[in-house]
């Protein structure tokens, strides 16, 4: 029976130790021996205060007399120790066993817990180093918001003041000195105004775009097809001449910002209905499909569609697949959508063949990901 227990001690890969009532030593294992650096015999005449840096520590050394005393067991002490190994920071745990020859004997087991502590003091470490990157950080954000909140309301009013004096002046020379003109000079001015027109649309796309990364995202469940009809109504009521079929999925929803969901449909939609305008009959329409990341939802139309080879540049801002005598626009459109979707944590991606129309897909995650 005895050298059963002694092989189950040795099987322990924790250093353990057996000990008399009187607290000499019974046996140790191995890593208790290599440990302490008791290398030879297991002295078995050797008492608990007399091993080699362990013996040292006062509280562990109370705590078995007042083990053996009362019964009460030993929960993970911890203590620091400096020994052969050098620093090392052990938990101690003891129990009072029954021996087979009804004596009392006293169980010790320590734990080394040096590179989990290690471990952890550095996680700390890095969490308050990570913590004041993310500070510092969010400081620097907070001012290029500033800086950014500046620049807009520059953009706002000073640009726009010259340019509505550049629009209304060349009107009024269009208007009331027309007769004095030739042909040259009325066109010129017209390409004047075109563009001075162009630019405050220009200036229009850009604030939008620059609003939709600052402020909160209040999410709330959004009926995607209701706005999808008021804004394709919209769309048939500022040009009441067009035939377009439009299909409209019934109980589209999601779970995100109405204001910033509406501005991102209005682009998709109005870039559907802008690139069916050449088709005598167009049509549109807007759904959801399962996809290998989950449900998505499309807006699809049969229009002038693009090339796939640029399909990786059309998000940026101001890139164009068709020149602007062909289909008027800023750029922006599609920028100001990624912008969107991107700040519901979803993607956006689009397929399209030319001549054939083009299908955009986007997805809203229910819930925001970590």
């Amino acid at each position: 029976m005895r050298a059963f227990a002694q092989s189950i001690v040795e099987t322990v890969r924790h250093p353990l130790l057996v000990l008399h009532s009187d607290l000499r030593i019974a046996t140790a294992n191995d890593r208790f021996l290599a440990m302490f650096g008791m290398a030879g015999p297991r002295f078995p005449t050797l008492s608990f205060a007399e091993i080699p840096f362990l013996g040292k520590s006062a509280p562990v050394l109370q705590s078995l007399h007042d083990l053996v005393a009362t019964n009460r067991p030993i929960e993970s002490l911890e203590w620091g120790m400096d020994g052969p190994l050098g620093p090392r920071t052990l938990l101690v745990s003891a129990r009072r066993v029954a021996h087979d020859d009804g004596l009392a004997m006293v169980l010790v087991a320590l734990e080394d817990v040096t590179e989990s502590r290690r471990a952890s003091i550095e996680l700390h470490r890095l969490n308050h180093e990570l913590e004041k990157r993310v500070s510092d950080r969010t400081a620097q954000l907070q001012t290029a918001n500033r800086e950014l909140e500046s620049f807009c309301y520059s953009v706002s009013h000073d640009l726009r003041a010259p340019l509505r004096a550049i629009d209304g002046f060349s009107g009024e020379l269009l208007r009331n000195y027309s007769e004095v003109l030739d042909d040259r000079g009325r066109h010129y001015l017209a390409r004047v105004r075109i563009a001075t027109q162009r630019m405050g649309q220009l200036i229009d796309d850009l604030l939008e775009l620059s609003r939709i990364n600052r402020g909160e995202i209040r999410r709330a469940p959004v009926d995607l097809s209701r706005l999808a009809r008021e804004l394709i109504h919209e769309l048939q009521m500022a040009d009441a001449s067009r035939k377009v079929e439009i299909d409209i999925a019934p109980n589209l929803a999601a779970i995100g910002d109405e204001s910033l969901l509406r501005i991102a449909l209005a682009n998709l939609l109005g870039n559907a209905w802008k690139f069916t305008s050449k088709k005598p009959q167009a049509a549109i329409s807007m759904g959801q499909i399962e996809t290998a990341q989950g449900p998505a939802f499309f807006i699809r139309d049969d229009g002038a569609g693009f090339d796939m080879a640029h399909a990786a540049k059309m998000f940026g801002a101001f890139q164009r697949l068709h020149a602007s005598h062909e289909f008027p626009g800023t750029g922006i459109g599609l920028a100001t959508v990624q912008r969107v979707i991107l700040r519901h944590q979803g993607r956006v991606w689009a397929e399209s063949t030319p001549d054939q129309g083009a299908t955009f897909y986007f997805t809203i995650p229910q819930a925001e990901t970590p």
